[in-house]
């Protein structure tokens, strides 16, 4: 991994957006998250002359030149082209709201600042203002990831840079280095259909019982907007496919290496048939008894752990085949609503399976996404349901 630190002039960056020389959708773009206030601090900042945080670019080739793709600063820079837009004659952003999909995003493009004391627009800048906001350096680290790139550097990378917005969390390197990937390709669209919109990506969700299902999460629930919702489904169904496809729980650390280096020729292929039955099955379940019953309002169907948990079970156990030809399953979903109905610190718990209950909540309290911790919870959630 070669790394290059310099500084960029914002006159050469505004040339680079005019030229798309600059990738501000790459596959692990994370969405547009700033608000108007956070954009107004860092161009007053900027016009003011003062520092910011430096911006990370992965350098790839596209023919006779390199184009580069933002891995972290994708607000900053969305920031400055909202701020620039296209109404200067000197210094000028071309098709601003083509990088925005959004009304609210493109509803800001050439917003004011405080300067002085006065509200001014970059438009209404004056002439020796401008000419020093075209001179100011812009911190750049580009990276270049080659053959010999390891595993730690790539992680330390992506997960440890030092960032004050939103965070590189593991799935962003799985789909900024694995996008080609037919496995992640074939799960993100069971969720969603991507839609290319100017120089913005739009996801549009399907309607279905993975989405339905999946919505009901709280990290899906919490999240901006639209997009970010979609990539949190794709991010937790991607974990359960691969579950699916091994009946096994992996470090999470085991499975992006997988996505990395293609060592395990079983992450890199599509869903097949009966893989793709066997979710069906979960998932069409799940979403007919979260619409019979208040299951979908529990911890069990809200929470990370507790969901990993139940979808996972499904999968790997006989619970459904005993019972039926879904959608029906009526005595696993009975049961399952009584079990989720255990799971608040204050409710009564029978004496028979308190032990194991309380070992099930253990494992779902701490390091959740250790295999042992999930076998544990899988065993114990097995157990209490056979004796509910």
């Amino acid at each position: 991994m070669h790394y290059t630190n310099s500084q960029m002039k914002l006159d050469q960056l505004i040339g680079y957006f005019n030229t798309k020389k600059i990738n501000l959708i790459p596959p692990f773009q994370r969405g547009h998250v700033w608000n108007l206030t956070d954009r107004r601090r860092l161009l007053e900042n900027m016009v003011e002359g003062r520092p910011i945080p430096a911006i990370f670019l992965y350098k790839e080739a596209a023919g006779s030149q390199f184009e580069y793709n933002i891995l972290d600063g994708k607000q900053r820079l969305e920031s400055l082209i909202l701020f620039i837009g296209g109404k200067r004659p000197d210094l000028s952003v071309t098709n601003v709201k083509n990088y925005f999909f959004y009304q609210k995003e493109k509803d800001q493009a050439d917003y004011d600042i405080l300067l002085d004391g006065k509200k001014v627009t970059f438009q209404q800048l004056p002439d020796e203002v401008v000419r020093r906001f075209r001179e100011y350096a812009i911190p750049t680290i580009e990276i270049d990831l080659d053959d010999d790139s390891t595993l730690d550097e790539i992680i330390n990378l992506f997960v440890d840079i030092n960032q004050k917005g939103e965070q590189v969390k593991r799935f962003d390197i799985v789909k900024a280095i694995g996008h080609e990937n037919p496995l992640l390709l074939s799960v993100f669209d069971m969720v969603a259909q991507k839609q290319t919109r100017g120089n913005d990506i739009f996801y549009k969700r399907k309607d279905n019982s993975y989405t339905r299902v999946l919505e009901k999460l709280q990290t899906v629930q919490n999240a901006k907007d639209a997009n970010q919702k979609v990539d949190r489904m794709w991010e937790r169904l991607v974990e359960i496919v691969l579950f699916n496809r091994t009946l096994s729980h992996r470090e999470p650390g085991r499975v992006l290496k997988a996505f990395i280096r293609n060592e395990e020729s079983a992450d890199i292929t599509k869903i097949s048939v009966p893989e793709a039955r066997r979710l069906r099955g979960c998932f069409q379940f799940l979403d007919k008894a979260y619409e019979e019953t208040n299951l979908a309002t529990t911890r069990l169907a809200r929470d990370l752990p507790h969901f990993y948990t139940l979808a996972t079970t499904l999968l790997v156990s006989t619970l459904l085949d005993a019972d039926g030809a879904p959608p029906a399953y009526p005595k696993v979903r009975d049961r399952l609503v009584r079990f989720a109905a255990l799971l608040p610190d204050d409710a009564p718990v029978p004496e028979a399976i308190e032990a194991d209950l309380e070992d099930y909540k253990k494992a779902a309290a701490r390091q959740t996404t250790h295999p042992g911790q999930r076998r544990i919870r899988q065993e114990k959630l097995l157990k209490i349901l056979g004796e509910l």
